[in-house]
């Protein structure tokens, strides 16, 4: 037994899997505490922006993280590439947190009914999308240990500021719940990544020194912004289409349903905050040249199918029923519905996740493209048609086009999959 545990904390998969376990815990701990603080209206306000900070999280992160991770094997020049996009990416949040582009944001996102300052909303979107650059370049420096250490730090600071806030604080704002629990347990890390990052882009003047290697370096950077603009674009569809319904129910200030899809919605951020870290890990590892290990995996993934499923059902119930037991008592029974709808159908959509990867590998991302655009439009004819009259009845319907167009598309990836091996 002792040799086993040995053997997974030398692991690599095994010390990412816990690395992304822990965050997702430390998170999952805002989730089930924090309401317990707040009333209906502030946490209606407080769920709705926590969505939505996840939400913009992806919008700034303009596919740079799947990009990097998939040429990183191809091209040394990738590190120099990505060290310069998340600079910008990083100038680019603040600009949009102090100038009038901000509004634009906040009235596509709703972001302009809530009492929460835009500085602290996107510091906290800034916070947790270089917390996902640090990790991923963790990893494609294999520096796995890192990443669990720097999750444990996260944890430690935000049980820290829990405790304060529970304990010796009688009445605290939205502003410093946002401020202690999703910017400060992030300042190391950001200050890091910055201090690693500028490093790059100033060794990257004597990289490009050389005509010839200037030449090398537009073309790496031409296919990775291409790579990462499809990806982009792919991404935000799938996120946002997940989250049209909180934005919609924030816009039109549906304060009960703010409150209990929010709810709901915040134990779903950790099924995808836990998707997202293991699609990381596996993109990073495949390579296309070795078909002969993603011919295993694909053997591997199919033999648990009917596992996971049972496993989804088995984890939805367990799920529902723990918040059945420790929701707030402002909310309805109904958030234990939407909980464990949306827990089945993420858990069955990680399943196909899982499969559905492999078209980063051998770029199918044309196709995902499309079947986003069609997910989101059956997404919003499903809000503003059910959603509204009969709020589970439309939820469910929203959850079955979400599953149904990842199951459509890992048929597709699967076939096109084994056609090339």
């Amino acid at each position: 037994m002792i040799e086993r545990i040995k053997s997974l904390l030398n692991n690599e998969g095994a010390i990412y899997f816990l690395s992304s376990l822990v965050y997702s815990f430390s998170t999952y701990l805002i989730a089930l505490l924090i309401p317990y603080k707040l009333n209906l209206e502030s946490m209606a306000e407080f769920s709705a922006v926590f969505n939505i900070v996840m939400l913009l999280s992806f919008v700034f992160e303009l596919g740079i993280v799947t990009s990097f991770l998939r040429h990183n094997q191809i091209y040394k020049v990738s590190g120099y590439i990505n060290a310069f996009l998340q600079l910008s990416i990083f100038i680019l949040i603040l600009i949009f947190s102090k100038t009038i582009l901000g509004n634009w944001l906040d009235g596509l996102f709703g972001l302009g009914s809530v009492s929460i300052a835009r500085e602290y909303i996107y510091l906290s979107v800034l916070s947790i999308l270089m917390w996902i650059f640090f990790k991923n370049n963790l990893l494609a420096q294999k520096k796995i240990k890192l990443i669990i250490y720097n999750a444990f730090w996260i944890l430690f600071v935000r049980v820290f500021f829990l405790i304060y806030i529970f304990f010796y604080t009688s009445k605290i704002s939205l502003n410093h719940i946002y401020l202690y629990l999703f910017i400060i347990p992030f300042v190391v890390m950001l200050v890091f990544l910055l201090r690693d990052n500028i490093k790059f882009v100033f060794n990257l003047k004597d990289l490009i020194g050389d005509k010839r290697n200037i030449n090398i370096f537009r073309k790496r950077l031409k296919k990775f912004i291409n790579f990462s603009i499809l990806t982009y674009f792919i991404a935000i569809l799938y996120v946002y289409t997940g989250r049209y319904v909180i934005v919609y129910v924030t816009d039109h200030q549906m304060k009960q349903l703010m409150a209990e899809l929010g709810y709901a919605f915040s134990f779903f951020g950790l099924v995808l905050v836990f998707i997202t870290s293991i699609r990381s890990y596996l993109i990073s590892k495949f390579n296309i040249s070795d078909m002969d290990a993603i011919e295993k995996y694909v053997k591997k993934i199919n033999s648990y199918r009917y596992k996971f499923f049972l496993l989804s059902i088995v984890i939805s119930i367990i799920m529902s029923y723990i918040v059945f037991l420790i929701k707030p008592s402002y909310l309805s029974d109904r958030s234990v519905v939407f909980v464990f709808i949306l827990i089945l159908s993420y858990v069955l959509i990680a399943y196909y996740s899982l499969i559905t990867l492999l078209s980063k590998t051998f770029n199918f991302n044309q196709l995902e493209l499309l079947l986003n655009i069609v997910r989101l439009i059956l997404v919003i004819l499903s809000v503003h048609l059910i959603f509204v009259k009969y709020p589970i009845g439309g939820f469910i319907i929203l959850n079955i086009s979400m599953v149904a167009i990842e199951y459509i598309f890992a048929r597709i990836v699967l076939k096109r999959v084994q056609r090339s091996l």
